[in-house]
């Protein structure tokens, strides 16, 4: 059985790391910007050497000359392209929520690029479509992902990859591990609850204060803590106790049925279905609840609840 042959190290080879910079790791571990030739850049130096044995045969200078422009051509073209990948600087977009079974879009905005010069978002064994820098210098690669299960997704393996400009090496830069949320997918037929409602919150302030939330559509003007807004510029309405006011649904884990997964599908489609009726609603699992309230940033926490939700949770409850 023959032995096994290892890749060479660049960290210990002074000639490597002349030729091919950036091969392996550092010595804190972190990886380097890694440089590779293409199988084209592959064809291309066994066509110089074909060249130079040729001109070694035959004593041909011409092909001697032709032969080594060649071999700077293909030098030229491994520090430029990973010159390209080193010098640009990345920022990230933070990746927007998806429900599972959805593709998940990463992307990102470079700067210090050539113009025309292409580069592309790789994770795994999927690459997103070049993108061209434009005249300023910048570019926006993208790559989508399926969505995967629900819950948080951190996405470890980025990397910027470039074979600008001959196409003749490929030169693959490691980026910041990235986080998404994937909410649970909706499901389920069951209506809305619409038993045991309780109190929301007054609509007017008549009994014992109890503290600021924030201002949801449909609220008084007259309950607006315009102090506040001055001081955060943010809207903040008074909250009093009290039995009066509007009914506050409530979307709870007993009232779904069967699995986990579909427990957590069904109470995801009431959130969205109660969101899209403008009702104001709270949210309870096992061991854990959100108060009622209404609008786009609660309706995101209350999915982000749901995708984060540990059912193992709500079967070790009596």
């Amino acid at each position: 059985m023959s032995p096994l042959i290892s890749p060479p190290d660049a960290s210990r080879s002074p000639l490597l790391q002349r030729l091919l910079p950036g091969l392996g790791r550092r010595k804190d571990g972190t990886l380097h910007t890694s440089l590779r030739p293409t199988a084209a850049g592959l064809f291309w130096l066994v066509a110089v050497v074909a060249l130079i044995a040729t001109a070694i045969n035959y004593g041909n200078n011409l092909i001697f000359a032709l032969a080594f422009l060649l071999l700077a051509v293909w030098l030229q073209s491994a520090w430029q392209c990973r010159h390209l990948a080193r010098r640009v600087d990345w920022r990230p977009n933070v990746p927007g929520a998806v429900f599972a079974g959805e593709a998940l879009a990463l992307d990102g905005r470079l700067n210090g690029g050539r113009a025309t010069a292409a580069v592309a978002l790789q994770a795994g064994k999927l690459t997103g479509a070049d993108s061209l820098f434009d005249p300023s210098g910048e570019a926006q690669p993208g790559l989508l992902l399926p969505g995967g299960r629900r819950g948080e997704r951190v996405i470890a393996d980025l990397m910027l990859v470039s074979a600008w400009p001959l196409g003749l090496w490929r030169a693959r830069r490691p980026l910041p591990a990235m986080q998404a949320i994937v909410y649970p997918r909706p499901a389920g037929a069951l209506p809305l609850p619409a038993g045991n409602p309780q109190p929301a919150h007054r609509q007017a302030a008549t009994d014992d204060f109890q503290g600021l939330r924030g201002y949801a559509p449909g609220d008084s003007p007259r309950r607006i803590n315009w102090r506040v807004f001055g001081r955060r510029d943010e809207l903040a309405v008074n909250r009093f106790d009290g039995d009066a006011g509007g009914e506050a649904l409530w979307l709870t884990w007993e009232q779904t049925a069967g699995d986990d997964e579909a427990r957590l599908g069904q109470l995801a489609a009431w959130v969205l279905a109660a969101d899209h009726a403008g009702r104001e609603y709270g949210l309870r699992l096992p061991g854990q609840s959100l108060p009622p309230a209404r609008g786009r940033s609660h309706r995101d926490r209350c999915l982000q609840r749901l995708a984060l939700f540990d059912p193992a949770s709500a079967n070790s409850m009596p």
